[in-house]
């Protein structure tokens, strides 16, 4: 992905409010589901970690691989990535 695609969806998602909590539970099957799910839907999605905040990295790179989508960026404890949907309908980000 190209920096100005990114520095792209970094303004896109300023405004957005995290969909996903990552809690002490960590990421399981059942939160890459429904990170996919959001993506599907959305594109462009934060993810937040409540706790688990040491290891914030290696998840983030767990779920970026587990949900074949792009890191934006990390900033604090949330985690911006994007995905293009596979459903034309849905789609409403041009990169």
């Amino acid at each position: 992905m190209e920096t100005s695609q990114i520095k792209k969806l970094k303004a896109l998602s300023h405004n957005l409010k995290p969909s996903i909590n990552i809690g002490k539970e960590g990421v399981n099957e059942g939160v890459i589901q429904s990170i996919k799910e959001h993506l599907e839907r959305f594109e462009l999605i934060k993810i937040k970690f409540q706790k688990n905040k040491n290891s914030k990295v290696d998840l983030a790179k767990h779920i970026v691989s587990s949900t074949e989508s792009s890191q934006i960026s990390i900033i604090g404890n949330i985690l911006i990535i994007f995905k293009v949907s596979s459903n034309m309908k849905y789609r409403q980000i041009k990169i």
